[in-house]
């Protein structure tokens, strides 16, 4: 697989971590179209967020990822995860790796699910070009991928898998687990 279409796979991802509003489905669709091989797991998912209502879609988005009661199903934030707090050292440390390639994020979404996928398809598109900024892209996404997301990600998606009462959700569990472990660097 090319850096670019790994970055494709990353970046889709982060969409379907987004809030499901009017906005939602195209955007998925956009970057869906660029994605060159293996897209059928991924239309059938778009098709599944496109089959439910706006409402129920955004009722069960707040349920799994911002405030279920009694308590939150799968919160995408590693420091969360790793620590059970917010803003804790994980969101540091991937602080840390955004500014080393001299990248600002919100405070509130350093270490967000969404935001870490965006990073890693940043480092993939900077490993399509063909010079020592590709080699060092490519060692920051290992690096990455070894020090933050193989560490809380396995769970959030048994966790998203278990949790979701809609099959969408359920079923991007599905996507991420299948899309992330052939990325993730061998130990």
């Amino acid at each position: 697989m090319t850096p670019l279409q790994k970055a494709y796979r990353y970046k889709f991802l982060s969409q379907c971590l987004a809030y499901p509003n009017e906005a939602f489905i195209p955007a998925l669709n956009e970057v869906l179209e660029k994605i060159d091989a293996d897209r059928d797991p991924r239309q059938t998912l778009v098709a599944a967020f496109e089959r439910e209502e706006t409402e129920p879609l955004q009722a069960e988005y707040t349920r799994l990822f911002l405030n279920g009661y009694p308590h939150t199903i799968c919160p995408p934030y590693e420091s969360v995860y790793l620590e059970k707090r917010m803003h804790g050292d994980a969101a540091v440390s991937v602080a840390a790796a955004y500014t080393e390639w001299e990248i600002s994020v919100e405070p509130g979404l350093i270490d967000h699910l969404a935001t870490e996928l965006e990073f890693l398809a940043f480092l993939a598109s900077a490993e399509s070009l063909d010079n020592t900024v590709s080699e060092n892209a490519s060692k920051a996404s290992k690096a990455f991928m070894q020090q933050h997301v193989t560490r809380w990600v396995p769970q959030f998606i048994e966790d998203l898998k278990a949790g979701a009462t809609m099959d969408c959700y359920r079923m991007l569990g599905e996507v991420m687990e299948k899309t992330l472990a052939p990325l993730s660097p061998k130990s």
